[in-house]
């Protein structure tokens, strides 16, 4: 079975939804009904994917990845000693190669 790949629109409209249904869950966990919606507007707005489809068990997965990703992103933006700016970024360059060797 192959494994889906989201695109940058996919993923937009996909958390743009999740969003826009962000009161209907108590936990800030969407609900099963959300994905199945979530899986019906992805298929609608892109009939041309190829690959995978986005069923609610994709979706729920894709939230779960996305959810992952975003508290591992706090939790370094937390860390003593890290800065990060909206404009700067964590203002890791070329400069600063040694730190990560």
């Amino acid at each position: 079975k192959p494994s889906a790949r989201w695109t940058l629109d996919e993923e937009t409209t996909f958390i743009d939804f999740l969003l826009s249904q962000f009161s209907a869950s108590s936990d800030g966990n969407p609900r099963k009904a959300t994905f199945n919606e979530a899986a019906t507007l992805l298929k609608k707005e892109f009939p041309e994917a190829l690959d995978a489809k986005k069923t609610s068990d994709v979706c729920r997965s894709k939230w779960m990845v996305l959810k992952a990703a975003y508290h591992a992103v706090v939790d370094i933006r937390n860390m003593s000693g890290f800065t990060w700016s909206d404009d700067q970024r964590a203002g890791v360059t070329l400069k600063h190669s040694d730190i990560w060797e």
